[in-house]
């Protein structure tokens, strides 16, 4: 899937005056379910592309002030904040979700441009409101192309594991034109802050008792510190009246796994592995020849038939694991993608092992991918490890030795039209995934290389909005009965 962009026809043209109204009627305030949580989804909802086309462009959506953990019955003050120089304002709705159901609660903070959906009955959902919407125009050109709308979550009273906060925006251009409108959707996972855990280990250990010493007596302002996790009474600082609570939280002398393991982000590490840079932002890997791939892909042998791809696709982790993750026994075992590199499928590395061979170079350990010289943070180098370690499946369980998904077709209908129908129509046919000259659509993918289709399905298309299912809390089989209907949709 290398392009993204819907196909503008007549009967697309033909609607543009009813798109028009639903506009217009939008910038009272989206309705509910309208966030991009798996909630909206499973209720007929989703995001803004339930009711409005999608169109991409230069701009993004920030969720600002949320913590990487969040602690029971803390209050976190949040922004959303949309940007696009090229748009004249902006709407927007937030939920926070965990296993389908909302948790934590919401206040307004600002009654004038934000309001609860459902004409402030659904208070799950915050939007804007028809003065935010003027506000955001108004303010548009002065804030240098964006604007923010500010918000206040209250997390549960007790550990519900983790939180993710949706929130979809849509940048419009004020000119009532619905297909100059723009979606951004965007989501941050919290984990649960155990008492006294500050560094996120899930062990309270001597490293937080050192992390005690050092906050002791000390205020906090940013809630991505350390110290406010051991603030154990609540009263913003770490206090003698905090001494005896984290002596009774102690509960062992080690970590048992990294910190940053623990907190990394599976779904995105998912995107990290299909095309890393159009999740980073990071420069795409330029290079000439002789010096034109990854210095870990293979020389070309053309008699062998190893090696005959060039250029960034190499410094992709799918271009030599495969998209089913077993590389040369998989699918990559032959064919115009061949390189004899084996798979990440069962690995018996440990999160560390894996993080430090894809960070150092060669020269420090033998096969070092040296990936944060190329580009990649520590942070994506985590969400890449924790994906491969944790969302990783066997393909053979979900698609046959020829390329047959193993499933529900009545299931994936259903699910296709609930969640994929509304941005790639009902025939799949309305993206054109591929050129131009050479259209692909979801059934051209799903038959070709259903590997693919399902990792995509998964975990979603790097440098669009395509939602993730696994974000969704779909099970692989869920995934599976999408890629069974895919493949009865057209090719061409």
């Amino acid at each position: 899937m290398t392009g993204y962009r819907r196909t503008a026809g007549a009967a697309l043209a033909a609607t543009a005056a009813s798109w028009v109204t639903i506009a217009l009627a939008f910038s009272t305030g989206a309705d509910s379910g309208l966030s991009g949580g798996p909630i909206g989804y499973a209720t007929g909802g989703g995001n803004c592309t339930a009711c409005h086309p999608l169109n991409l462009g230069p701009g993004k959506v920030e969720l600002l002030g949320a913590p990487r953990r969040y602690r029971t019955g803390a209050a976190y003050d949040l922004t959303v904040r949309i940007t696009d120089v090229e748009q004249a304002g902006a709407g927007f709705e937030i939920s926070a979700e965990g296993d389908f159901e909302h948790l934590g609660s919401f206040q307004i903070l600002d009654a004038v441009n934000t309001q609860f959906t459902d004409s402030g009955f659904n208070t799950s959902y915050v939007t804007h409101t028809p003065d935010g919407v003027d506000d955001s125009i108004s303010r548009w050109g002065d804030n240098g192309g964006s604007y923010e709308y500010t918000v206040r979550w209250t997390a549960p009273d007790v550990d519900r594991g983790p939180v993710t906060l949706f929130v979809a925006s849509q940048a419009i251009n004020d000119g009532g034109a619905l297909f100059g409108e723009r979606f951004y959707p965007t989501h941050a996972t919290l984990g649960h802050a155990r008492p006294g855990d500050s560094d996120g280990d899930g062990d309270v250990d001597l490293r937080d008792a050192a992390a005690f010493q050092r906050c002791y007596d000390a205020s906090f302002a940013s809630s991505d510190d350390e110290c406010p996790y051991l603030d154990l009474d609540g009263d913003e600082t770490v206090a003698p009246s905090d001494v005896e609570l984290f002596a009774i939280a102690l509960s062992g002398p080690t970590a048992t796994l990294p910190a940053a393991y623990v907190l990394a982000d599976i779904v995105r590490g998912g995107g990290l592995y299909d095309n890393w840079w159009k999740i980073n932002g990071a420069p795409e890997p330029e290079f000439s020849p002789p010096f034109d791939k990854h210095p870990l892909y293979p020389p070309t042998d053309k008699v062998e038939g190893i090696g005959l791809q060039a250029g960034s696709t190499t410094f992709r982790c799918k271009e030599c694991h495969g998209w089913d993750y077993k590389g040369l026994a998989g699918a990559y075992g032959s064919g115009q993608h061949r390189t004899d590199i084996v798979g990440v499928f069962g690995t018996l590395r440990t999160p560390r092992e894996l993080f430090d061979l894809l960070k150092a170079s060669p020269l420090d350990i033998p096969g070092g991918h040296d990936m944060d010289a190329f580009g990649m943070s520590d942070a994506d180098i985590w969400d890449v490890v924790k994906m491969t370690l944790e969302g990783v499946v066997d393909t053979d369980e979900h698609i046959d030795e020829s390329g047959a998904f193993l499933g529900s077709e009545l299931g994936g209908s259903i699910d296709f039209g609930q969640v994929c129908q509304s941005c790639h129509g009902s025939d799949g046919t309305d993206i054109d995934l591929g050129h131009s000259n050479d259209p692909d659509y979801v059934g051209t993918v799903a038959n070709d290389n259903p590997w693919e289709f399902l990792h995509k399905v998964r975990f979603g298309n790097p440098g669009t909005p395509m939602p993730s299912t696994d974000l969704l809390r779909w099970s692989v089989s869920l995934a599976a009965n999408v890629g069974v209907f895919a493949q009865t949709l057209p090719t061409k």
